[in-house]
């Protein structure tokens, strides 16, 4: 813990009692760094708890519009088939009309 300090403690204090500061230093540090990582702990859960949230939100709009979109590419698909129809049926007449063939 001397390392962390960068100072030497040399103000008139025995050795023992240089000791015993420098673990007091070193458990308030270690408590510190633990009361750190708790509270890292419990805002990563709050973070996921947020993520999961929005995502189950997120997934909910998906759906609905994937609910609304079906019905509409089933449309779109029915309208462009009935084109491709008709425009079968204008060429069968555009053929019959430049050969001069019944129908």
């Amino acid at each position: 813990m001397a390392d962390r300090l960068n100072f030497e403690l040399d103000f008139g204090l025995s050795e023992e009692e240089k000791h015993d500061l420098e673990q007091m230093i070193s458990e308030f540090q270690n408590e510190r760094d633990a009361e750190e990582s708790s509270h890292d702990v419990a805002g990563l859960h709050r973070q996921i708890a947020t993520l999961s949230e929005r995502l189950a939100t997120l997934t909910q709009m998906f759906l609905t519009l994937d609910r609304q979109i079906k019905p509409l590419y089933e449309t779109v698909r029915l309208t462009y088939q009935k084109s491709e129809i008709l425009n079968q049926r204008i060429n069968t007449l555009i053929n019959s009309i430049r050969t001069g063939e019944p129908l």
